[in-house]
């Protein structure tokens, strides 16, 4: 077993490295083990719109043959400990014996999914990065282990906002590699030397971004990304983050953070700048089945897992048009629950893409093809 402080260090040094988000997974994985031993494990990315799995790292997992069960539970049933309720969750991380009080087989996916594995205790983890969540982790040990303990849970929420942030970084630079437009979120590299910031590297959404910034500069850059450098320094590399109205109106959310120090050894930082406020329901779902604007932002709270009051709440309507829209949603789907909903577009929108392999971009939604 390593120290907490130890494995600390080098999955941050890990994320710091990233290029490739299942992989920094691969890589993460072995070295919390040490702190946090599990016998089966598997890794996943989300879609901040709607919290459906876009993909991720099943290897080292539950057999392959009870996946589609897993799946059926997932997107289209009621569980104890799903991933939309951990979201909404303050820490992020639980157990499925502590979320049952200790009887995990009122859990249908322990019934179904876990026993015949072989495995008991299970404990998940959602990566969030400034609120939003881009991953999660699920780990599992042998039937008759003893359950994941409170100091391994409060490791995996010390981390997971360092390993969200590495995930979020990668998907960007996945989709500079596919696809350099100038929508969308924006990637830059900042190089460090002395007083002096550069910018070496960035897309040309950052770029138009930056532009955009209504703030002097120095040496090309706004100042008020010269001082979130400045903040960062002063923190010892801590992460930090912004947010920035840009002249169009539009606020921002600006972050900086270190990336491996560069052979010269001047020091390399990250520059994520993205939309403040929550992602949309991908426009090619909305085009597939015809919906509204309003259904769209209805059908994404619903499957996240709001209830109609919340999604009334959410976006100042009364109850009554929620529920007008959702019937709509609903006959334009072919469904009559929320639970066939989120199934329907899992199954139609979200699995086809990923057996397809079909790259996940800055926003958490699949690359359009070429």
């Amino acid at each position: 077993m390593l120290p907490a402080p130890t494995v600390r260090d080098r999955v941050e040094r890990l994320c710091r490295g990233a290029t490739d988000p299942l992989a920094l997974y691969r890589d993460v994985v072995p070295v919390l083990d040490r702190a946090v031993p599990s016998d089966l494990w598997c890794g996943l990315l989300l879609d901040p719109a709607t919290l459906m799995n876009t993909g991720g790292y099943h290897d080292e997992g539950l057999p392959v043959e009870l996946l589609p069960r897993l799946l059926e539970i997932e997107v289209g049933g009621e569980d104890v400990n799903l991933f939309p309720a951990l979201v909404r969750d303050r820490a992020g991380v639980a157990t499925l014996h502590r979320r049952t009080g200790g009887r995990p087989e009122r859990s249908v996916r322990y019934r179904d999914v876990n026993v015949p594995a072989g495995m008991g205790p299970e404990l998940r983890a959602v990566l969030r990065d400034r609120g939003k969540p881009w991953g999660g982790f699920v780990w599992f040990r042998e039937a008759g282990a003893s359950d994941f303990s409170e100091a391994e849970m409060e490791l995996v929420a010390a981390l997971a906002p360092d390993i969200a942030a590495a995930v979020r970084r990668t998907l960007l630079v996945s989709e500079i590699a596919h696809r350099d437009a100038e929508d969308g979120p924006g990637m830059a590299v900042l190089r460090v030397d002395g007083l002096r910031v550069e910018l070496e590297m960035a897309s040309a959404a950052a770029r138009v971004l930056l532009d955009q910034m209504p703030d002097s500069r120095v040496d090309g850059l706004p100042v008020g990304v010269v001082m979130l450098v400045s903040r960062l320094i002063a923190a010892g590399g801590r992460r930090q983050s912004a947010r920035v109205r840009l002249r169009t109106g539009r606020w921002m959310s600006v972050q900086v953070d270190v990336l491996e120090p560069a052979d010269d050894a001047s020091e390399r930082l990250s520059l994520v700048i993205e939309p403040v406020g929550p992602y949309e329901l991908a426009e090619v779902i909305a085009e597939a089945y015809g919906l509204t604007r309003r259904e769209r932002e209805v059908a994404r709270l619903v499957v996240s897992g709001n209830s109609n009051p919340e999604v009334a709440s959410a976006l100042s309507i009364s109850l009554t048009t929620v529920q007008d829209h959702l019937k709509k949603v609903f006959a334009k789907l072919g469904v009559h629950s929320r639970h066939e909903l989120a199934a329907r577009l899992f199954f139609d929108q979200y699995l086809p893409r990923q057996l397809s392999r079909v790259p996940v971009g800055g926003d958490g939604w699949y690359l359009p093809a070429d």
